[in-house]
């Protein structure tokens, strides 16, 4: 398990090329994809729990149809990917600047022509249930006709997708100027600022700054506190 700190995740991270990853000719459906270079950066990992997060980059896939193995989130950095449902046939393309999650279980086929970078969280507790929550990809998006809900503290959010055992979430929240003490922080967080900005601040009184454009993760139990000068909007996947 990883240190109790605010994390930035970084589109290019300094040790990001350093390494490349081989892929397992059981997930991919061609030679050429067995062949192809794969980067991939965890920035926070917990096996105990199942949880990664980091940035991954890679160039001409096919992965062998099948159920994705986990419940994912994912933000296109660079590139496009096509996702094929299995069972329909249909295809979707997702662009650079998308947020969304592949459910575990979902039957689809990843295709990816030409390079591809992305921030994920990976969420693979170790007892799955089979069946998946729902048979088509999530887009965590603002725009969708989900109602806003408001929340205890006065901000508002809305909830995309919810796994099996409840316990993996993401959607979107937004909020107003506001200021808070310090808090430990109450369950793990990836957050990706769509509009607006975050200033964090760590036990330790470093402050944080965060923009538009930018991801972090805080873990559960990290202790911060946090403010917001004008309208923030975030795309959010947590674990409970």
């Amino acid at each position: 398990m990883s240190e109790k700190s605010i994390i930035k995740l970084r589109e290019n991270p300094i040790d990001f090329g350093d390494i490349t990853d081989e892929f397992d000719a059981a997930i991919c459906g061609s030679t050429q994809s067995t062949q192809s270079i794969k980067h991939n950066h965890n920035d926070y990992k917990d096996e105990a729990l199942g949880l990664y997060i980091g940035v991954y980059s890679a160039k001409d896939i096919t992965e062998t149809a099948t159920p994705h193995a986990y419940d994912e989130f994912m933000i296109i950095i660079e590139g496009t990917v096509e996702i094929k449902n299995n069972k329909t046939g249909k295809s979707e393309i997702i662009m650079a600047g998308e947020s969304f999650v592949i459910p575990h279980g979902y039957d689809c086929q990843w295709h990816q022509q030409g390079y591809l970078r992305k921030f994920y969280v990976i969420y693979e507790p170790p007892e799955i249930p089979e069946k998946s929550v729902t048979e088509k990809v999530v887009y965590i998006d603002e725009n969708t006709n989900v109602p806003w809900k408001e929340t205890s503290d006065g901000h508002r959010k809305k909830i995309l997708y919810q796994n099996n055992n409840q316990r993996f979430i993401a959607g979107v929240w937004q909020s107003k100027a506001f200021t808070t003490g310090l808090i430990d922080f109450p369950y793990h967080e990836f957050i990706f600022i769509n509009k607006g900005s975050l200033i964090c601040t760590d036990n330790s009184g470093k402050v944080h700054y965060f923009k538009c454009g930018d991801a972090l993760f805080i873990p559960q139990g990290t202790r911060c506190s946090w403010k917001v000068k004008g309208e923030v909007s975030i795309h959010f996947a947590q674990v409970k």
